[in-house]
């Protein structure tokens, strides 16, 4: 389990998107302190009074080897607009982290199309990727969509805990499938089968693909198939079971 440094976005003065009575500034503080509350020493804090970007602070940090950073935002844009997503520095493909809680937003904070993007012109993600941080901004939904911002403000324990689940650092990720444990997963083991799903992470658990399409199998995807591929032998064997019934049948008969 990494340890997690948390950068809420804007302050020193700079309040963010501000919309319905809320600065981003100080909801992303908010969040940030619910997540030290549940993670405890698992997870590090900023500097709430700065401003990382303009103070350039992500060059001056000294963080333990693998720590990674997350960086809290909210967007702003019509008031229609809505759904949450994860930012990455676009030079690099997505880790185990960062497929984790792009999953969770969708499912929390829906409305984005795509939920998991990776751009080149942020100044806090190149910084983060010189230093040799691995970095991901998260905007936590909309502040100027009402929906959103409610649910940000109303479910923020339940969104500082996704978040860190996403890390193994919770009750979320106490539970989390190790990909030794789903390896393992046997027909109707449904509690391991249940936590594979939903709090696995997204690592290559498999690199000789035995779906046969080609790629590397994430846990994820592993589970599903090991899933599919239960079903389809559940069902040759009720077709030999009924073929055997059939014969057994006409034995009887002669």
């Amino acid at each position: 389990m990494p340890r997690v440094f948390v950068i809420p976005g804007h302050g020193a003065g700079d309040p963010g998107a501000c919309a319905h009575g809320y600065s981003e500034a100080e909801r992303v503080r908010a969040l940030a302190s619910r997540m030290k509350a549940q993670g405890g020493d698992a997870v590090m804090l900023s500097d709430f009074g700065r401003n990382y970007y303009a103070d350039n602070g992500i060059m001056s940090l000294s963080l333990p080897a693998g720590t990674q950073i997350v960086e809290l935002h909210m967007d702003s844009g019509p008031a229609s607009a809505r759904g949450g997503h994860v930012i990455i520095n676009g030079r690099y493909a997505p880790d185990a982290y960062d497929r984790a809680i792009a999953e969770f937003l969708g499912w929390f904070m829906p409305g984005r199309a795509k939920t998991l993007v990776g751009r080149t012109d942020l100044a806090n993600s190149n910084r983060a990727a010189a230093r040799g941080y691995s970095y991901r901004l998260v905007e936590c939904g909309f502040i100027s969509n009402a929906g959103d911002l409610g649910r940000f403000s109303s479910d923020i324990d339940a969104l500082a805990a996704g978040i860190l689940a996403a890390f193994g650092i919770g009750e979320g990720g106490a539970a989390m499938a190790t990909a030794e444990e789903v390896w393992r997963y046997t027909y109707g083991d449904s509690d391991n089968c249940f936590n594979a799903l939903h709090y696995a992470s997204r690592e290559i658990l498999r690199r000789d693909d035995p779906t046969g399409r080609g790629y590397e199998l994430t846990t994820h995807e592993h589970v599903k198939w090991i899933a599919a591929e239960q079903a389809a032998q559940k069902e040759r064997l009720e077709r030999i079971e009924a073929k055997l019934d059939a014969l057994s049948e006409g034995a009887k008969t002669e």
